[in-house]
């Protein structure tokens, strides 16, 4: 009986090994696409730019707040009764500014994650996807999951040393929690902020406004290098395209 070359084996088989994955990363065989997030990243910093500027002149604004709520404890009426000042209504415009902010940024995060898989499948990066939108509100983990996921876009894009990160999380800790600060001393709907809040609501404030300039000079250092970097590496997928 002659044998069939194109007979199926009968004999046992090794399984085929499933495929690699990796953690908070993408399969070898499913990458997201190439994607360039310039426009979000551009749209990012001008709208960082502009809640910055507003929280300069909330700044300016702070002695007007602080003096209507010292009036305000003087004649022993509560701090919602006190005047409502330009204070009071630029933070409402910065509340509405911090939500586009905040939209804007998550989509740029979430576009570049995807990029920096993309790009770099094996790097492992520390959060999952999610964390793009929801790091930045959990109370506790908002004070370290922003930073990580930041830190791992750039690390899987950059082809050498990042900093700056660092910094600009140190003084975005320093905002929030200065501004944190000042929304309890200087708020409306607190009793206790016309007897103990007029005082520190001025300190407080520039803290916050210092702190926030000096987030903002590194957060556009970073959008910037993120950009390029990912530029680069779609140039270099894309010549190998056309090759």
């Amino acid at each position: 009986m002659t044998h069939d070359p194109y007979a199926p084996p009968t004999g046992p088989t090794s399984p085929v090994p499933p495929p690699v994955q990796y953690t908070y990363g993408a399969p070898l065989y499913d990458v997201p696409p190439l994607r360039s997030a310039a426009g979000l990243g551009t749209a990012a910093i001008v709208l960082a730019c502009v809640l910055t500027a507003v929280q300069v002149v909330v700044l300016l604004l702070a002695p007007e707040g602080a003096a209507a709520l010292r009036t305000a404890g003087e004649v022993g009426i509560p701090a919602y009764q006190s005047q409502f000042t330009a204070y009071d209504a630029v933070n409402l415009l910065y509340g509405a500014l911090q939500v586009a902010c905040y939209v804007v940024t998550c989509l740029w995060l979430s576009r570049s994650r995807a990029t920096a898989v993309a790009a770099n499948p094996k790097f492992i990066h520390g959060r999952s996807p999610v964390w793009s939108w929801l790091g930045w509100w959990v109370p506790i983990v908002s004070l370290w999951f922003p930073y990580q996921v930041v830190r791992d876009i750039l690390r899987s894009t950059s082809r050498g040393p990042v900093s700056g990160i660092g910094g600009w999380w140190a003084a975005w800790l320093v905002y929030f929690i200065a501004s944190r600060m000042a929304t309890r001393a200087g708020t409306r709907l607190t009793p206790e902020a016309t007897l103990q809040g007029a005082d520190q609501l001025v300190t407080v404030e520039f803290v916050a406004t210092f702190a926030m300039v000096v987030a903002l000079v590194l957060w556009i250092r970073i959008i910037r290098d993120v950009t390029r970097f990912q530029a680069e590496r779609i140039a270099v997928a894309e010549r190998r395209l056309m090759a």
